[in-house]
């Protein structure tokens, strides 16, 4: 029965991707594609739920038999997958998320006076399934190289639906830059998969972390192979260096940024490394490197989103931090390892927020998107005065925003005063990497807390009497079906921390330290506190505070892009232009003068065709001496 739900989380998307990409083009597939679409999202959650039920009651893993073998020349890879807490446990976050995105994109998508043209809906709907069931494959898989199946599909997806609005120059660009940017990373998991191959002979992840823990993989393979899948996480889960994509990500309808964004495809990456921690355990300097990148994109994201004039980006902005909160968190297991027992305990602080952050960051993007659909407009300037025309959006935006900034009892601070105390625990076990995390940590709790202070003073608080959400509440209504997926969403987020009154398995290792949980919240609340009496203080936008020149910088997001752009990008369009240059004027050349060339040959033949016997024998003659003289010279 558990092989039986781990199955059917991955199949019942993937059915209702291919049904409603064959049939997308049919004159009658938008009167059923939402209903199709909805149904297997529906029915992925209801598999996951059940096979996370069923694998409570038992220990370990079960591998599930699901597209055979493969043979890789001498090594055959058994695409199995594999069902145990972990993988059930992000699969209903997952298989939740996706289906509160696809209730919501029948009504954003779809029903009249939306923002989007409803005709690419059905489309539309097949991808966010494919995505999901690719993402129930990655969360699944039992071997690295079914696992890079799901990786590379859910890239496509993503690829397409960032793009939705194809007919937009920026969605274009910013479809393009993600795919480009996040196969970059992708490499890396591609040559890992190689290197352990040829060095281990195994691709598969629980024989891999066997032999990794027992020291019977050579330690440049495992060094190597590590080294290589942290690439592959930095570039997927949009950490520092390969995390601009995320932002102009945005450039995709607003469920897709929620799909994204929360429980999907950001968060693969950290799922990634707790999977296969035994082994980047036995990879010294790789986490510690992994580290190093979510403390400065913690750090650095929080700033840029402090900034940010567009609450989408803004939000952004706010996941780059938050998956570096998880990232850390299952970082500086290397340096608990002694006091924290088996490498499950010590992956739960990254879990639990992945799993935290899931909720309530979905439930953000979805209000911002019932904003979006009341403004028409993401401009922070353009809103205002929520709560006093929509108290109900309001108070779950704000539940999302108590959760994002870690305020009592709500899930994120819960999940996040554990990632904090696990790194306290590193660092009075003495190691600098448990200091650096805890003090980036601790500095962005007060960030986060300022910028989710400051989206609710912006979006919910504002007093302006000419006001496009009070203009707009007689002109637009949020529908039914966008409003449903939030009340949905609010429940974990608010009521994620009675899981651990009696934690399961997957989150056994958890521990919060009650002085960093006191500490962190009062942070916390300082931050949001000090943001939201900003209009009091005289500026309505806490960001005003800052230097004007600092406030470019940050919104700027520290000028990376224009350090990319001029490292990267225009030198590698220089070396396109040369390619083509090379192309046309070289071997292009030698096929545009093969014509040329023949005729003048024939010209040049046709003259010794005379028709005089004489001068024929003549040319036989020569003929002769010269191969004469060559037999001659050559002996």
């Amino acid at each position: 029965m558990t092989g039986a739900a781990a199955i059917l989380t991955v199949v019942l998307p993937a059915a209702a991707a291919v049904f409603g990409l064959v049939m997308s083009s049919s004159p009658a597939a938008r009167s059923w594609a939402s209903d199709w679409a909805v149904a297997g999202a529906l029915g992925a959650l209801i598999a996951a739920v059940a096979e996370l039920v069923l694998v409570s009651t038992q220990e370990g893993s079960t591998s599930v038999g699901f597209l055979g073998d493969a043979q890789l020349g001498s090594a055959t890879i058994a695409l199995d997958l594999r069902s145990d807490q972990l993988a059930a446990g992000v699969a209903v976050m997952v298989a939740l998320v996706a289906l509160c995105v696809q209730i919501y994109s029948t009504a954003y998508l779809h029903g009249d006076g939306t923002p989007e043209a409803p005709t690419r809906y059905p489309a539309y709907a097949a991808t966010v399934s494919m995505f999901t069931a690719a993402m129930m494959l990655v969360v699944h898989a039992g071997d690295l190289v079914l696992l890079l199946i799901g990786w590379e599909v859910m890239g496509l997806a993503s690829y397409l639906l960032v793009g939705h609005h194809s007919e937009r120059a920026a969605a274009r660009a910013a479809a393009t830059k993600a795919f480009l940017i996040t196969r970059t990373g992708d490499i890396g998991v591609v040559l890992a998969v190689v290197v352990l191959i040829a060095g281990a002979g195994t691709t598969s992840i629980s024989e891999l972390n066997r032999a990794a823990t027992e020291n019977e993989i050579g330690h440049g393979t495992v060094l190597t192979a590590a080294a290589l899948l942290l690439a592959g996480v930095v570039g997927k889960s949009a950490q520092f260096p390969l995390h601009t994509w995320l932002p102009d990500a945005m450039e995709g309808p607003t469920p897709v940024s929620a799909l994204i964004h929360a429980a999907t495809m950001v968060v693969a990456g950290v799922f990634l490394v707790a999977r296969l921690l035994p082994l980047f355990l036995t990879a010294p300097g790789v986490l510690q490197t992994g580290a190093v990148l979510a403390s400065v994109s913690m750090v650095g994201a929080a700033l840029a989103a402090l900034a940010q004039t567009d609450l989408k980006r803004l939000l952004a902005y706010s996941t780059i931090s938050q998956v570096a909160y998880m990232l850390a968190a299952v970082c500086v297991a290397s340096d608990r390892e002694l006091g924290s027992g088996d490498p499950v305990g010590l992956a739960a602080p990254g879990v639990a927020h992945l799993l935290s952050h899931g909720a309530f960051k979905a439930l953000l993007f979805l209000a911002a998107g019932c904003v979006v659909h009341i403004v028409g407009s993401t401009a922070l300037a353009d809103m205002g005065g929520l709560w006093r025309t929509h108290r109900s959006l309001a108070v779950l935006f704000g539940i999302g925003l108590l959760g994002l900034a870690g305020i009592p009892p709500f899930g994120g601070f819960w999940s996040k005063e554990a990632v904090l105390s696990a790194a306290d625990e590193a660092a009075h076990a003495g190691t600098w990497v448990g200091w650096m995390v805890l003090v980036a940590g601790v500095s962005t709790i007060v960030l986060t807390g300022l910028y989710a202070g400051r989206a609710w003073a912006m979006v919910a608080m504002g007093r302006t009497s000419e006001n496009p959400i009070e203009d707009g509440e007689n002109r637009h209504r949020v529908p039914l079906a966008m409003m449903l997926p939030l009340y949905l969403l609010a429940l974990p987020s608010l009521a994620f921390g009675l899981v651990l009154l009696q934690p399961p398995d997957l989150l056994h290792g958890l521990q919060i330290e009650p002085g960093t949980a006191i500490t962190g919240a009062l942070l916390a609340l300082s931050g949001v506190g000090w943001a939201v009496s900003a209009p009091r203080l005289g500026t309505a936008d806490i960001a005003f505070a800052l230097p004007e020149r600092a406030r470019t910088v940050l919104l700027n997001a520290f000028g990376f892009d224009r350090v990319i752009r001029a490292l990267v990008v225009r030198p590698a369009l220089g070396l396109t232009v040369l390619v083509r240059v090379g192309e046309h004027d070289v071997v292009d050349a030698y096929v545009r003068g093969v014509g040329p060339a023949t005729t003048i040959a024939g010209k040049l033949l046709r003259l010794a065709q005379t028709g005089l016997a004489s001068a024929y024998a003549a040319w036989v003659f020569a003929g002769a001496v010269v191969i004469a003289v060559a037999g001659v010279v050559l002996v």
